[in-house]
């Protein structure tokens, strides 16, 4: 999957626009939005909310200062990693929730 700088980037200014206007955190609801889409409400640990409300500064840390989506998927794959419920007290490392995160950021660019 691949994930255009150029695409996030627009999505993300024109969420800024609308809260600009005064619709409050649309990034953000995006963003929940996404998660709940890939199951991410279903999985336990931290929830859409508590992750979205994260993630927006990885996005916009992306559009506005590194412009390397690859990084943003590294870092959303981590926080993925850090919410995610342990249900049986084993760890999978950070890498195994690239898929998802690709899947997270994609969803929010459309």
């Amino acid at each position: 999957m691949s994930i255009s700088l150029h695409a996030l980037r627009d999505r993300f200014t024109s969420d800024r626009a609308r809260e600009a206007e005064g619709r409050n955190d649309v990034s953000k609801a995006r963003l929940e939005q996404a998660l709940d889409a890939i199951g991410w409400r279903s999985a336990g640990g931290s929830s859409s909310e508590e992750v979205a409300a994260i993630a927006v500064h990885i996005v916009e840390n992306c559009v506005t200062q590194n412009r390397d989506v690859a990084v943003a998927i590294r870092q959303v794959a981590e926080l993925l990693h850090n919410s995610a419920a342990t249900l049986d007290g084993s760890m999978s490392s950070a890498s195994m929730y690239i898929p998802a995160a690709e899947e997270v950021l994609a969803r929010y660019a459309r």
